[in-house]
């Protein structure tokens, strides 16, 4: 291992000159020089390294250490065997099922809409036990992933499991692509449309327009667009998104290269299509990309009133090069500014390649605030540079208007909400859980799948007992092994409940109502919806905002109920 870091940096170095004409190296250097001595380092490790590295081997090690040297945590050589046609899509060819692989087998968790699945009975619980007549106990998350997913038109055949079946239950899946909506919505009290965008996939333009479309036909008379949580995705979906809200011609984000003629500034093509529709924009910690080039063209053009904690920052853009052999290169070449000129990108130093946007940290930090519902884990991003910043050592720019907007990184909301925290009994359990590597959401939709089935009659404003714990607690047991101290959890029931109503609210009433018990839980919906309700137009729904973040800083932020 000594060996192989000490050759790694130097060839490393020498193939980076190569692939840019020999800049890197001094002037009296030549190119032929570079190249020879590259090729004589190779084929000295090749022919003379203790364990036998084919020359291949050798140039591929190569290329990975000149990416990492780079300290660009999105570079990558992508070869040709490790692509998929899935990349920023939400379409696949599959069989349309949320699942969860178990040591007994493919636990159901969910039947995706208009998919293959959805055309079987098929159902969330049911235990698919073979997979084109191979067992699948004791099978990865990966393992179910990649067996279910194929080709459009090929069959698989599954073989199920189901509660109260003596026998298996045979089916003949025609994988097709599979579509996952970008939207989900609602309306809330008081005329308020609610969109939540999970993510920029392809058409997700054309669904969040058909989304907001709806809760006008309905009689919202405003809208929160809810971009916390998502990650990005198309760039051309974030300047239509935008687009949506700004009038014909309004700069969207400015793109600057180190060649200016790779420097692109994208603009809104059409009408405003929503003209005096007041807009609040949540973002959070985890909102980054096409999320925050949305949220800083709004904010700069003062078409949306951005709500919530300071973005992920994540303001650089990447550029794909086919290389020989089917193989692509993914390189940082430039670097996002909004209309005012804020730089999107926010630099942590050492911690980037740790903890860049689709690293597995960042990825599992998401999963877990997302599947737990706990806002207050902003905080592990918040560490590494602050959700709720001190504004003073801030640069400061100017909206369309003249309102203060500002620098640093990330995109600043207009009011800052921070998310209710956790509890100290929360924590502990959490911790328990985490520790135990109990999967706590998917466990608990499965409970939730058992209860709707054995209580026909739930109405859909039902409240958690402390019975219905108890049956959870019981269940979670039997399930994993794993006993919880009842004092801890009643200590953290409020966490418990919420997880519990969330997930059997949506197995009983379906996604939207699991969203709502979801959404009324959000101190930071709340706020907005508040502000909405005391705001006819745009400008009152600013002018309330700036007055509420003036509120703020005549008294401390403390520890929320």
């Amino acid at each position: 291992m000594k060996f192989r870091s000490s050759w790694t940096i130097p060839v490393a170095a020498l193939l980076a000159t190569l692939a840019s004409g020999g800049w890197l190296l001094q002037e009296s250097a030549e190119p032929s020089a570079s190249e020879a001595l590259l090729e004589t380092v190779v084929r000295r490790v090749a022919d003379n390294f203790v364990e036998e590295v084919s020359p291949q081997d050798l140039y591929d090690k190569a290329i990975d250490g000149l990416l990492m040297e780079l300290g660009d945590p999105y570079a990558a050589f992508i070869r040709a065997e490790n692509q998929t046609s899935a990349l920023l899509s939400n379409s696949y060819g599959g069989v349309g099922m949320r699942i969860l692989a178990e040591e007994e087998g493919i636990t159901v968790l969910g039947i995706i809409p208009n998919s293959p699945s959805s055309a079987l009975d098929i159902r969330p619980d049911d235990r698919i036990v073979e997979v084109d007549g191979e067992s699948t106990v004791g099978w990865s998350q990966t393992d179910a992933v990649s067996a279910l997913r194929g080709p459009r038109g090929e069959a698989v055949q599954v073989a199920v499991r189901r509660t109260g079946e003596p026998d298996l239950l045979h089916f003949e899946i025609v994988r097709d692509d599979v579509h996952i909506v970008a939207t989900q919505s609602l309306i809330l009290s008081d005329d308020v449309g609610y969109v939540y965008l999970q993510q920029f996939s392809r058409k997700a333009t054309e669904e969040l327009q058909v989304a907001i479309s709806d809760l006008l036909a309905r009689g919202a008379s405003s809208v929160i667009l809810d971009l916390r949580y998502n990650q990005g995705g198309v760039l051309r979906e974030a300047v239509e998104i935008a687009d949506l809200f700004l009038d014909e011609g309004q700069m969207v984000v400015d793109t600057r290269a180190r060649d200016p003629r790779d420097s692109y500034t994208f603009s809104a093509p059409g009408p405003n299509r929503y003209p005096g529709l007041p807009v609040v924009v949540l973002v959070n910690a985890w909102s980054a990309s096409a999320s925050e080039i949305v949220a800083g063209a709004l904010q700069d053009h003062d078409r949306a009133l951005v709500l919530g904690t300071r973005t992920f920052g994540k303001g650089v853009m990447q550029s794909v090069f086919p290389l020989p052999g089917g193989n692509y290169l993914r390189l940082t070449t430039g670097t996002w500014y909004t209309p005012s000129g804020r730089s999107i990108h926010r630099s942590r130093g050492d911690g980037d390649a740790e903890f860049a946007l689709g690293s597995n940290e960042f990825n599992e930090a998401v999963s877990e605030a997302v599947q737990l519902g706990m806002g207050a884990t902003d905080g592990f991003v918040a560490d590494r540079g602050d959700a709720v910043a001190d504004t003073a050592e801030l640069q400061t720019y100017q909206t369309a208007s003249g309102r203060l907007v500002y620098g640093g990184g990330g995109i600043m909301p207009d009011l800052i909400v921070t998310p209710d925290t956790l509890t100290v009994a929360e924590q502990e359990l959490r911790q328990v859980l985490l520790d135990a590597d109990v999967p706590f959401p998917d466990l608990a939709f499965r409970f939730a799948v058992r209860y709707d089935r054995e209580h026909s009659d739930l109405a859909e404003s039902f409240t958690v007992t402390r019975e219905m714990r108890g049956e959870f607690l019981a269940f979670l047991e039997e399930r994993t092994g794993v006993s919880l101290d009842p004092e801890l959890v009643d200590a953290a029931g409020d966490l418990v409940d919420f997880q519990l109503a969330r997930q059997v609210a949506t197995a009983a009433f379906g996604e939207s109502a699991g969203l709502r018990r979801a959404v009324e839980r959000s101190r930071q919906v709340e706020e907005a919806v508040r502000l909405l309700n005391g705001a006819a137009t745009q400008e009152e729904l600013l002018a309330l905002g700036e007055q509420a973040r003036d509120e703020q800083t005549r008294e401390p932020l403390g520890p929320e109920s």
